[in-house]
């Protein structure tokens, strides 16, 4: 078994640059872990139990059961057969447009105003999460996000696509059905820009995707390696910003997360069931969000390639993490992947 790393360590990620900071020291400090608050699991009141008796529209997509073996099942079948249905967010972050909005000045600042989507993708089970889905129900979810992600993809005004899923209240979510969100947005977001930049500079300087020599060397170390299939590759990323934070990489070079096919969806779909397993009983369930990184819809980036993070709420940000930008992570990613391994 690995020794626990005692001492701290300054690591820049290889990709956007940024500098954090491993301290196993943090970890045995009293009071340290996030108070777990659930929310209320009972059905009365939930309203993605039943979206259109709650008042939400005809559903934008929704599927059957995938032992009902039917891709395109007939509406008014809706309200008996649905698994998954996609509806538009009640309380959206992003408003519907007519016309692409232009960026404008506001004295010395610019703005832009707030279109594009935000929609809802809701499992038909009340409590059963994806670590506890059949691959198959874990591919119909993975299918529901890239057949969204294609047709929005073609709006004119949309530059970039995050689907994410957000697991409890520290992670932010305040209902308790399983469900997770898709913004469609009109500008590309800083932190994705930044992990595009990095990814274009890796490449201009080694003509290698920056991913691909990270897989590869790690697959080559193993340390940091968590699971892996024929298809997929989970790990701790070496300079991880939380504790226990875990990326998954397709192993095959790819910019955008809608170039998957049906066993790609099954490899991964198996791939988030394991991860999301092994997360859950090291770290006693905790609340966490994952979400998918990917190329912009438009702009291309041949170097990139689209991976999902994984990120458990492990800790709290306080002054030296507001202050100085560097992440402070108490459990270092090899040590992470070791007790991961375990499960």
């Amino acid at each position: 078994m690995r020794k626990e790393t005692d001492g701290s360590e300054f690591r820049k990620d290889i990709v956007s640059g940024d500098w954090i900071l491993v301290a196993a020291k943090r970890a045995r400090r009293p009071h340290r872990k996030i108070k777990k608050v659930r929310l209320d699991p009972s059905k009365k009141n939930c309203p993605f139990d039943d979206p259109q008796f709650n008042g939400a529209p005809g559903p934008l997509l929704w599927l059957p059961h995938p032992a009902a073996k039917k891709h395109k099942p007939e509406y008014k079948n809706l309200s008996k057969d649905w698994w998954i249905q996609i509806v538009p967010n009640k309380f959206p972050a992003l408003e519907p447009h007519v016309t692409c909005p232009a960026e404008e000045p506001d004295g010395p600042y610019a703005k832009t105003k707030g279109v594009g989507f935000h929609e809802i993708i809701i499992t038909r089970d009340h409590k059963r999460r994806i670590s506890e889905m059949s691959p198959e129900e874990a591919e119909s979810l993975i299918y529901a996000y890239q057949d969204r992600y294609r047709t929005l993809a073609r709006e004119a005004c949309i530059h970039y696509i995050l689907i994410f899923h957000n697991q409890g209240p520290a992670a932010g979510a305040s209902i308790f059905h399983p469900h997770s969100q898709l913004i469609a947005m009109p500008i590309i977001p800083p932190d994705v820009s930044r992990s595009l930049e990095g990814s274009r500079l890796y490449y201009e300087r080694n003509k290698k995707c920056v991913h691909c020599a990270m897989i590869e060397w790690e697959i080559k170390k193993g340390e940091r390696v968590v699971y892996e299939n024929k298809k997929f590759v989970v790990l701790e990323p070496y300079a991880s910003r939380v504790s226990y934070e875990t990326r998954v990489f397709p192993k095959k070079h790819a910019g955008n997360f809608d170039e998957l096919d049906s066993e790609d969806r099954m490899s991964l779909a198996e791939t988030m069931i394991v991860s999301l397993k092994k997360i859950k009983k090291a770290l006693d369930d905790p609340d966490y969000n994952f979400f998918i990184h990917t190329a912009p819809v438009k702009d291309g980036a041949g170097h990139y390639h689209w991976h999902i993070e994984i990120l458990p709420k492990t800790s709290t940000w306080a002054g030296l993490e507001l202050g100085t930008g560097i992440e402070i992570v108490a459990v270092s990613p090899e040590d992470a992947a070791s007790e991961l391994k375990k499960y």
